[in-house]
């Protein structure tokens, strides 16, 4: 309702707050849940995610570059912790089993590991690396080595 000379009133002016109060609330309303949706779309997409047949080869680009710049680590993978099952809570609590509850490409990268890259003496490290308002945010999957004489 616009206000003019016609209905120019306080209860024409409260009406027309409302209004406005309600079509704000109603357009964030709509904009939270399309993030939800979308959000979700991205959860859905990474959980189908395959392991492709070039990884190893892109893991030696990485590795090899992380070499070269002197690291003994480097992070593979990121991604949201309420992601997982448990929304990380076996990774924060260092759980030495959390690998136990994982599902879809969180699972398929840990078998992964397991029967490529653990065989040829990587170590896998996963951790919280970030903390938002306090509650664990991402969850990253490092690859290190480190010399066998290393302690």
């Amino acid at each position: 309702m616009a206000l003019d000379a016609s209905n120019l009133s306080v209860q024409a002016i409260w009406d027309t707050i409302a209004q406005k109060r309600k079509h704000a609330t109603d357009e964030r309303l709509a904009a939270e849940a399309a993030a939800k949706a979308e959000r979700e779309a991205l959860r859905e997409a990474f959980n189908e995610r395959q392991v492709q047949p070039e990884a190893l080869e892109r893991l030696a680009a990485v590795v090899r570059r992380a070499v070269e710049n002197g690291e003994k680590r480097v992070q593979v993978l990121q991604f949201p912790s309420e992601w997982l099952p448990d929304s990380g809570r076996g990774i924060t609590s260092h759980d030495p089993h959390w690998y136990e509850r994982l599902d879809g490409f969180p699972k398929r990268a840990y078998d992964y590991y397991l029967k490529e890259l653990q065989p040829r003496g990587f170590q896998l490290q996963v951790e919280i690396v970030d903390w938002p308002g306090g509650m664990p945010g991402d969850c990253g999957w490092f690859l290190s080595w480190k010399h066998p004489e290393e302690d």
